[in-house]
């Protein structure tokens, strides 16, 4: 019989359910093996997460007052090491959205849980807990060149330029009065575009160009064009966007230009794009994935967390905004995988059972973009 682990060392392990008969259930399961916390309400929950250094939590959704997506969207704020389960069996589009949108959730389980998979999935939870305890770098951390994702700023200070500011800087640089710009929060990606761009006062200091990101790009795998013009828009020329209509060439472009995002359309042929999502995540745990889609389905949701580790789900049709939004995290993921290759270890799949032969093959291809993707 193998000796349980002290209680020093036993890693600490919360659940949140309104339900008491649950709590009961999950302290006779679990008590032994780990430090347990119980929970019945968010605001509880998020007292012990401040208070504790927490591994796991497993939180149900439906609970009054706070959800459980709201609970683990604000404990990946609190403690990010945090590896973060939604178990319920309301299994809602909402919540489910919700669970990789906001909470980016490690597992979505469904009620009632066989006893051995919820077990499973909460050890190697708490392994993965354990074993990648980095956080996030801080927000005031400095950035070394090369490792700036400049594609939206929502709070960028952008002086607009319009015929009448423009002659207000002439007539201020004659008389050597202060000019007044107009300035707003627009977004970078937003910036006006001129065909020529105009003259600048002549005291005027030259205007600093924006600096790109290096080493990154977006692959966009549809065959939807207006998810590929909504993505060029939303990037604006500062990435590359690399096309592909199907999986042969999105391992090409992968391997000869290693964009660090997919953004994958899993509205056509789902069993080909859910394999697909699946083997990539196998194969490159720091390429980061979006899907898009029309619909929105509980099922083949659920199934893209536990199997894919999807970073974002986002409905068609698409906003610029939202999808510059969603690129810039998602790059910016991609850049804290590469820098914390034990983060990586988080996303860890499901075992995918389908088929997979031929998409073995196709991505045998992959073995060098991790070493191309680091000297970039």
């Amino acid at each position: 019989m193998q000796a349980q682990p002290q209680a020093a060392d036993r890693p600490r392990l919360l659940f949140v359910d309104d339900e008491q008969r649950v709590l009961n259930s999950m302290r006779i399961m679990f008590r032994r093996q780990f430090d347990l916390f119980l929970a019945s309400a968010g605001a509880e929950a998020l007292d012990i997460v401040r208070d504790k250094d927490i591994d796991v939590i497993v939180a149900d959704h439906r609970m009054p007052k706070m959800t459980g997506v709201e609970v683990l969207s604000k404990v990946r704020s609190l403690s990010p090491r945090t590896v973060r389960i939604l178990l319920t069996g309301y299994a809602d589009l909402d919540a489910v959205e919700g669970s990789i949108n906001d909470s980016e959730v490690f597992r979505f389980l469904t009620k009632p849980c066989a006893p051995q998979q919820l077990r499973e999935t909460i050890e190697l939870a708490a392994k993965l807990a354990r074993e990648a305890p980095a956080p996030p770098p801080p927000a005031d951390e400095p950035t070394m060149p090369g490792d700036t994702v400049e594609i939206i700023l929502e709070s960028d200070q952008v002086t607009e330029v319009t015929p009448a500011s423009q002659a207000a800087a002439s007539q201020a640089a004659a008389s050597h009065a202060p000019a007044v710009e107009r300035t707003s929060t627009t977004s970078v990606l937003e910036r006006p575009k001129f065909d020529t761009p105009p003259a600048p006062a002549a005291s005027a200091a030259p205007a600093a160009r924006p600096k790109l990101a290096q080493g990154l790009g977006i692959v966009v795998f549809s065959n939807d064009g207006e998810v590929v013009e909504v993505v060029q828009k939303a990037v604006r020329g500062r990435l590359p966007v690399y096309t592909a209509g199907n999986i042969v060439q999105v391992v090409k472009c992968l391997t000869e230009h290693q964009p660090g995002v997919l953004v994958t359309d899993v509205s056509e042929d789902k069993a080909t794009i859910q394999s697909m999502t699946a083997r990539l995540k196998e194969h490159l745990p720091e390429l980061v994935t979006i899907a898009v889609s029309q619909h929105r389905d509980v099922l083949d949701m659920v199934w893209l967390i536990n199997h894919g580790q999807i970073f974002r789900f986002l409905r068609k049709p698409l906003s610029a905004g939202r999808t510059a939004i969603s690129l810039q995290a998602a790059l910016q993921h991609h850049r804290l995988l590469l820098k914390n290759p034990e983060l990586a270890k988080r996303h860890e799949v499901d075992a995918n059972t389908s088929e997979s032969g031929l998409m073995d093959g196709v991505l045998a291809k992959l073995k060098g973009i991790k070493r191309l993707w680091a000297s970039s």
